[in-house]
Order: structure tokens, then sequence, then C-alpha cells
């Protein structure tokens, strides 16, 4: 399996916009953004920037209490939010069938909150660092068919293949 990745430190909200951006643009059906952070580490406004670049339409705030919000680009988007739930919730009170589609984009914020496994290893994880009130670490890791999403930005000392 190709496993990519790349770090970024992004000095503004507008910087980290168009970060996701640019991501959305390479994005496809079926690929599936998981994002890991703290509050206020910029997930809901990366996740914005990925699902404008995919063709959806803002504004876009985090579906916190509706926990999935549908938008319309290019091919469906799925916007999750796992804050307000436990494991065992997050896996059970979903339509992940829907949600994982093969024609959807998931783009998931508090993946972590998910049971281990229980996502498929082809995916693009962000995890996201707040250093200072601007200032964003922002480490992404793709695996699988996903590390189409960075490799050409990345450079092939970035990518790797492995058999598993």
């Amino acid at each position: 399996m190709t496993v990519c990745r790349r770090e970024w430190l992004t000095e503004s909200e507008e910087e980290t916009v168009e970060r996701g951006r640019r991501l959305g643009q390479r994005v496809d059906g079926g690929d599936i953004v998981a994002l890991i952070g703290p509050l206020g580490s910029g997930k809901t406004v990366l996740a914005g920037g990925i699902m404008s670049g995919a063709g959806a339409e803002g504004p876009f705030r985090s579906p916190s209490f509706t926990l999935v919000w549908e938008h319309c680009g290019r091919f469906p988007i799925h916007h999750v939010d796992l804050y307000r739930l436990d494991e065992a919730e997050a896996e059970m009170d979903l339509p992940w069938d829907r949600i994982l589609d093969r024609d959807s984009l998931a783009v998931i914020e508090w993946a972590d909150r998910l049971p281990s496994g229980f996502l498929p290893d082809d995916r693009l994880l962000i995890r996201l660092e707040r250093c200072g009130d601007n200032r964003r670490r922002i480490r992404l890791e793709a695996r699988g068919g996903c590390a189409r999403i960075i490799s050409d930005e990345v450079g092939g000392e970035d990518c790797a293949s492995s058999r598993n």
C-alpha cells in the first residue's frame, strides 16, 4: 500500500481554507478524509476548504448537533462531526453505509472517536494542532488510493509503497 505524508504550517484561517480548497480539488467520490485535533485546531475551517474545493457551496459549519450534513458538489459530500459521541455511539448511530458510499466524499471531524479499524486504511488522515492564535500545524497521511491526493505535491521521498 502506498503511503504519502506531508506537513504544513499555516499562518491564518484564510491560508488553512486555501490549503483545504487545494485538497478538495483533488478528492473523488469514495474518498474518506478523517480529521483529528483538539477543539479550536481548525478542523471545521479545513473541512470547509476541502468541501469548497470539491464544488460545494458554503457557508460550512460543524454539524455538532445534527452529526451529519450533506452537501452537493462534484459528488455527494457527507460532513460528519463526532465530537458529541463516544466510540460506541459513533459506530452505531450514523448511516455509515451512506456516508462511506463509493460515490460520496466523507469528511469526518473527530475521526479518532471511531473504534480502531472502523475506517478503511485507504483514507486521508489529517491531524491538526494549534500553534498560536492563527498558526496551525497540519499533518497529512494519505494511504492507498487516497495517496494520489497529496502525492504530486509531496514528491517521491515522502511516499513509499509496501506490501501488506
